[in-house]
């Protein structure tokens, strides 16, 4: 989601459903239910390893690039470097390994974090127009897109970015000659058969992705773009940028009452039109998804990023125009027999992260796996009992940790918000940092500043404790150090050259959603994330899953195995020199 609410809905000139064929029946999948406890215990997640096993369910494994704005020299230099270790070189990945025991971000994003907290903190007050992030910061007239969010591409936001395919095209040797394209709308995948005749008639030949397009993987919006043959000029006609070419795709399909959409990236903006064709994930094939195809690109945001889509995992509720969205596609065709995918963000190695699809894998996670209900379908947003610093309750009286509505005295976008539901945590993986809202933030960077790292010890910057409540109905709580809140980068008036920060932003979520905290990707380099929407029959099944990360040998040794066969992002860009970077250990 990209600093959360600042993933923009697509601006449409019409409000309709748009259709394409697909099921219309969602079947049972099994029960993915947490059953509510009757105590309300509190738990501190088990940190010694637990039984190293295989995923019993993961049906593929896509492995993401974590770009950090370093630029894309630097992300191929780090892609050699892990194709240098799937090849025996076991000194490859040492380059990545901790020089220091803080967050590690981008001198990109280092800067982007301290040019925000000056700007929100300056003189006790702040910029609204710059640094604040609200709801208002894109907003389209449509009363239903009011409180979507907007994607950055700021310097501030990490892209966990990775390879889909889209489209259907003959493979080499396939023999799929026809003059009807939607004959192969139902067909077999992957067949082959050497009577063209017989291809034909039953509509069987062997075929593969039209494309590969590299998109972001991001569960704080719901739409889908992806760069086409449509754009001419800019930054999505570059020729390093992979293209979906609708006019060769057997699979294409106009949608039923398509529309020319706009949507806003930070200070970017995208237009195109609607379009319905398959998705591939590895062996995955999800049959006539809406989306977007870029056919304009309009800032100089787009230069720098090497965007070429961008694929929304987050609720319906979100998506404009009633499109289905990729993920309920998924349910609605059964693609899964569990109805989950997860993410696994390396704590420093920008090529070694996943998104696995059906289910978990032990091998990159300890101790219990707790899941917590989505109680705001709109997000992946679930109940936030309590935030402390040290043993200080930081949200208000708590009094929301009972379960009942209260009255937060905080100060939002400038009125008064009265008996809001529980706050929100909201799991976002477009979103760097923690977030925290109006009031709140403040109250953090005072008790938690950023300072030379020399000056900062357990005492300075104690523990902030996350408590959430299970769907057993037992308190867990999730700790992190100041070595796990905070990054360093260069600080020439600091006595050993560091300068850390407190990682976290302001940023106001939509009163309808709030108030929430976002738990962004450093929290989640540090702890395993399962998104789960248990049956698919409604929305209210869904729940997130956390466990703590391990970053040992052995996950590192298991992802390579997951994805040992997959492209390589080298490859994939061969026109570029992957030495003429550096990457920031």
């Amino acid at each position: 989601m990209a600093a959360v609410a600042l993933r923009n809905c697509l601006f449409a000139t019409a409000v309709v459903q748009v259709l394409c064929d697909r099921p219309d029946n969602v079947g049972p999948l099994g029960n993915s239910k947490g059953t509510r406890g009757n105590g309300a215990q509190r738990r501190q997640p088990e940190l010694l390893p637990g039984k190293r096993q295989m995923g019993q369910s993961v049906l593929h494994v896509t492995r993401l690039h974590r770009y950090d704005h370093a630029g894309l020299a630097a992300m191929l230099q780090a892609e050699t470097l892990w194709q240098a270790s799937l090849n025996g070189n076991s000194t490859a990945l040492r380059t990545f390994k901790q020089r220091h025991n803080y967050v590690h971000l981008s001198e990109q994003q280092s800067k982007g974090l301290r040019e925000h907290h000056q700007e929100v903190l300056a003189g006790g007050g702040m910029d609204r127009g710059r640094a604040e992030v609200n709801d208002s910061f894109l907003r389209t007239g449509h009363r239903k897109t009011r409180a979507r969010p907007v994607t950055s591409l700021k310097r501030l936001d990490s892209q966990y970015v990775g390879y889909i395919g889209v489209g259907t095209a003959p493979a080499e040797g396939g023999n799929c000659v026809t003059t009807d394209p939607s004959s192969f709308m139902d067909a077999p995948r992957l067949v082959d058969d050497e009577d063209s005749s017989s291809a034909i008639e039953h509509g069987n030949c062997q075929v593969t992705e039209q494309s590969q397009v590299m998109v972001v993987f991001d569960t704080g919006s719901t739409n889908i773009w992806i760069n086409s043959d449509l754009c001419k000029v800019g930054a999505c006609a570059k020729p390093d940028r992979h293209h979906y070419n609708h006019s060769k795709s057997m699979t294409y399909k106009v949608p039923e009452h398509g529309l020319k959409l706009k949507i806003q990236f930070g200070t970017g903006e995208v237009t195109g039109p609607q379009a319905c064709d398959d998705f591939h994930v590895g062996p995955l094939t999800v049959k006539q998804q809406t989306f977007g195809m870029i056919q304009t690109e309009a800032g100089a945001v787009f230069d720098d990023v090497p965007l070429e889509g961008i694929l929304g995992l987050a609720f319906k509720k979100m998506s404009a125009n009633g499109v289905m969205p990729f993920f309920d596609n998924i349910i609605n065709q059964k693609v899964l027999d569990d109805n989950q995918f997860s993410f696994y963000f390396n704590l420093h190695n920008p090529a070694a992260n996943a998104i696995l699809w059906g289910g978990a894998d032990r091998n990159f996670f300890t101790g219990p796996l707790h899941y917590f209900k989505v109680t705001d379908p709109f997000y992946w947003s679930i109940d936030l009992v309590s935030f402390r610093i040290g043993d200080k309750e930081e949200l208000g009286e708590g009094i929301w940790n009972k379960g009942v509505k209260s009255t937060l005295a905080s100060e939002v976008s400038g009125s008064l918000m009265q008996e809001q539901q529980t706050p929100k945590a909201i799991v976002d993986t477009g979103t760097t940092f923690f977030t925290a809202y109006d009031g709140l933030f403040e109250k953090i960077m005072e008790k938690l500043p950023c300072r030379c790292c020399d000056q900062i010890n357990n005492a300075t910057h104690p523990d902030i404790t996350y408590t959430l409540r299970n769907t057993d109905g037992d308190l867990v709580d999730f700790v992190l150090t100041k070595n796990e809140y905070m990054s360093v980068s260069k600080g020439d008036f600091c006595k050993d050259q560091k300068y850390c920060s407190t990682d976290f932003m302001k940023i106001n979520i939509p009163e309808e959603h709030g108030p929430a905290m976002v738990l962004g990707e450093v929290f989640l380099r540090h702890f395993y994330s399962v998104f789960d929407r248990g049956t698919g029959e409604s929305e209210s099944t869904g729940r997130v899953g956390f466990a703590r990360a391990v970053h040992d040998g052995a996950a590192l040794e298991r992802l390579q195995a997951l994805t040992q066969n997959a492209a390589s992002y080298t490859k994939i860009y061969g026109s570029k020199n992957p030495e003429a970077g550096s990457v920031q250990p």
